[in-house]
C-alpha cells in the first residue's frame, strides 16, 4: 500500500460535511484514501514555497547577526571573569568599572582579596563605579561604599596581537583618599589613544578599610598578620593584568607601573615585595614618601587608640560597624594622626606621624633599605624617581603665605628652625636667601619657603632613595626633579585636586601634566611653556615605558639629574649643598611618610 495512503477498518464509519451550492449532504465511505498535498502541488507552488522558507531562514541569520553586532561606539572584550562591554570615545576604547576581585564586605572586610563572583551575561564597563569608603577632602563628608575593588583599561587597540607596552596607574591620597578614575589624574581613551599605550587604572582599599593594623585583625587570617590590605589589593589587580590585558590589545610582558604622591609609596612597596614578583618591568615613583621601616608590632600598638574609639573588644563587633563609624574613630589628628597635618611645613622638634603603611613581614618581609643592603628578594626592574621643586607649594600650614614679606619669611624660619639650633638656623637662611633667582614678580618669599620644606621633607631624602637604589639595583636608576613654573595659579573654585592657589611647582604637577589636567585646574588658559612641558614629560614617560630605559641625553643616576620645565637640563647634582644640611642634621627622620 502506498505510504501516503491508510485503510479504514471494517465497519468503521466517518461522517463528514461536503459544502456545495450552499447544500449539505451526507455521506457515509467505508475506504477513504488520503492523498499527500505535495503530490498535486505544482512544480511551482513548491518552488514558491522552498524559496520562502528559504527567505525566512535567510532573516533568521541576519537577525542572528545583528543582535551580535554592537551599536556604533560600544566595544565588547572577554576576560577570564566573563564578557564586558565599554566604548570606543576620542580613537580609543575604554572599559571602566570591571570587579578584579570579590567585594571586601562581610568576612572579607580586613581580609587579604578574594577572587571575583563571575557572571554570565555581558557586563556593563561603561562607567566609573563606586569609590572605596573615604572622606572628601574639602566637605568632609562621607562617601564611597566597600563593594569598590574595580579596574578600568583604556586602550588604542583591541587586537590580541597588538602587544601594546602597559602602564598601570596607582593613584595618590595619602593612602586614604581619591581613587582610580580622578578628572585630570587619571587615564583616558584620549592620552591611550594619542600615545598609543594601554593604560589601567583601579581603586584600592583606603584609610583604615586598606590600612589598619590591630593585632586583634590576624585572628583567622591566613598570613597571620594585618594591615597593608590596600597592598594586597594592588598586587590583585596586577594579577588581573598579567592574566587579562592581551585582551586589550596589551603585552604582559611590558608591564611599567606609576604612582604619585601615595601612589609612588604604593611603587615602592611592589618593588620591594616579592609577591609582586614578576608582575612589571619597570616602575616610576612619583614624590612617594621616604621613611619606610615602621614594625608590624609597633604599628599595632599605636592603633590601639582606634580600637579604643570604636568601642569594640572583638573582630565581629569591628566587622559590624558603619562605614562612617569607622571612618569617625580613625585617629586623624590624635597620633599616630593620620590626616598627615603639618608634613607641607618645617618639621616641630619631637613630631613624627604614624604608619598607615607597615613592614608587615607578608606583603613586605623587611623594611626596604634593608632589603636593598641584604640584596633581599625586591623587584630588580628600571626605576624612575621623581619630586616637583616646590612640593609643599600645594597646600602650605599658612593660608596667607602668598602676602608674606621677605621680613615674615625670616620670621617663620627663625620659629620653626631656631629650637634644632642657632647654626642650622643660620646656615638654612644663608642656603635659602631672598636674594635666589625667582621666575615671578611676586610670591617670591613663599616660593623660597616652600623650597626649603620641600628639600628637607621630599627632594633631598628621594636623592638619598635614589643613590640607594642605585647602588642596589643592576637596572638602571633615573632621577627627575620639575622645575617648571605654571603660567598662571591654581583655581580652587573648579576643582578638589589641588586644595591651595598654587603658583609654582607644587606636588602633583608632573602628574597632572601627564593626563593633561594641568589646563583646568589653572587660573589661565596654558602658555606656549605650558603645553611644552606637559609635551616633554609625557614623551619621556612614554618612551621610557616602551624601552625601559630613558633618552640617551637623560643619563643614570647619580651621574645625573634630569630637571624638567618645558626643555630637559641635566645636571650632576641637585641641591646637594642644601641636602647635606637636613642630611647631616637628622632631619630625613621628618622626611615624608605614607
Amino acid at each position: 500500500m502506498n505510504e501516503d495512503t491508510f485503510e479504514i477498518p471494517e465497519g468503521t464509519e466517518y461522517r463528514y460535511l461536503v459544502q456545495e451550492m450552499d447544500e449539505e449532504e451526507v455521506q457515509y465511505v467505508r475506504r477513504r484514501h488520503y492523498v499527500s498535498p505535495l503530490l498535486v502541488l505544482s512544480k511551482g507552488c513548491i518552488t514558491l514555497i522552498s524559496l520562502g522558507v528559504l527567505a525566512l531562514l535567510s532573516l533568521a541569520a541576519y537577525l542572528a547577526y545583528v543582535a551580535q553586532t554592537l551599536p556604533p561606539g560600544l566595544a565588547q572584550v572577554s576576560t577570564d571573569c566573563g564578557d564586558y562591554r565599554g566604548k570606543h570615545e576620542s580613537g580609543a576604547y575604554s572599559f571602566r568599572g570591571m570587579p578584579y576581585t570579590a567585594p571586601p564586605v562581610g568576612p572579607l572586610r580586613w581580609a587579604p582579596p578574594a577572587k571575583p563572583l563571575c557572571g554570565n551575561g555581558v557586563g556593563d564597563a561603561s562607567r566609573f563605579r563606586s569609590i572605596c569608603p573615604q572622606q572628601h577632602p574639602r566637605t568632609r563628608k562621607v562617601v564611597g561604599r566597600e563593594n569598590c575593588l574595580f579596574i578600568n583599561v583604556w586602550t588604542p587597540s583591541l587586537e590580541a596581537d597588538a602587544r601594546l607596552p602597559v602602564m598601570v596607574w596607582i593613584h595618590g591620597g595619602y593612602l586614604t583618599m581619591l581613587s582610580g578614575g580622578e578628572e585630570g589624574y587619571s587615564p583616558s581613551a584620549q592620552l591611550a589613544y594619542e600615545t598609543g599605550v594601554v593604560y589601567v587604572s583601579f581603586n584600592y582599599r583606603l584609610s583604615a578599610f586598606g590600612f589598619m593594623a590591630l593585632e586583634m585583625l590576624r585572628e583567622g587570617s591566613p598570613t597571620n598578620t594585618s594591615g597593608n590590605y590596600g597592598f594586597m589589593d594592588q598586587i590583585a589587580a596586577l594579577q588581573w593584568v598579567q592574566r587579562n590585558i592581551h585582551a586589550f590589545g596589551g603585552d604582559p610582558g611590558k608591564v611599567t607601573i606609576f604612582g604619585q604622591s601615595s601612589g609612588g609609596t604604593s611603587v615602592w612597596t611592589l618593588m620591594m615585595s616579592p609577591l609582586a614578583k614578576g608582575l612589571f618591568r619597570a616602575a616610576v615613583d612619583m614624590s612617594g614618601s621616604y621613611v619606610y621601616n615602621v614594625s608590624l608590632a609597633k604599628a599595632e600598638s599605636e592603633n590601639l587608640v582606634f580600637l579604643q574609639k570604636t568601642g569594640c573588644t572583638n573582630l565581629t563587633c569591628l566587622r559590624g560597624l558603619s562605614i562612617t563609624q569607622i571612618l569617625q574613630a580613625i585617629p586623624w589628628e590624635e597620633y599616630p594622626s593620620w590626616a598627615g597635618d603639618g608634613m607641607m611645613d618645617l618639621p616641630t622638634e619631637g613630631r613624627f606621624y604614624g604608619p598607615l603603611a607597615v613592614v608587615d613581614g607578608h606583603v613586605l618581609p623587611e623594611a626596604p633599605f634593608a632589603s636593598w643592603e641584604r640584596g633581599g628578594a625586591y623587584n630588580n626592574v628600571p626605576f624612575v624617581v621623581g619630586t616637583t621643586e616646590q612640593e609643599a607649594d600645594f597646600s602650605p600650614s599658612f593660608a596667607n603665605i602668598s602676602l608674606w614679606t621677605w621680613g615674615d619669611y625670616q620670621w617663620f624660619v627663625t620659629d620653626k628652625l631656631k629650637p634644632f639650633g642657632e647654626d642650622l638656623l643660620k646656615d638654612a637662611l644663608k642656603l635659602y636667601p631672598s636674594s635666589a633667582p625667582c621666575p615671578t614678580l611676586d610670591r617670591c618669599p613663599e616660593r623660597a619657603y616652600t623650597t626649603m620644606v620641600s628639600d628637607m621633607r621630599i627632594t633631598c631624602p628621594s636623592n638619598d632613595m635614589a643613590s640607594r637604589a642605585a647602588a642596589a639595583l643592576s637596572s638602571p636608576v633615573y632621577r627627575y626633579v620639575v622645575t617648571h613654573t605654571p603660567s598662571s595659579a591654581v583655581n580652587t573654585s573648579v576643582q578638589d585636586l589641588v586644595p591651595y592657589p598654587s603658583r609654582f611647582s607644587f606636588h602633583m604637577l608632573d602628574s597632572l601634566a601627564f593626563f593633561g589636567g594641568l589646563e583646568a585646574i589653572l587660573e589661565k588658559p596654558l602658555s606656549a611653556n605650558d603645553m611644552e612641558f606637559q609635551h616633554l614629560f609625557r614623551n619621556h614617560l612614554v618612551h621610557f615605558a616602551q624601552t625601559g630605559k630613558m633618552v640617551d641625553e637623560w643619563p643614570e643616576y647619580p651621574a645625573a639629574t634630569a630637571l624638567l620645565s618645558n626643555r630637559l637640563k641635566v645636571v650632576k647634582s641637585y641641591s646637594d649643598v642644601r641636602c647635606q644640611l637636613w642630611q647631616d642634621n637628622g632631619f630625613y627622620a621628618y622626611a615624608w611618610i605614607n
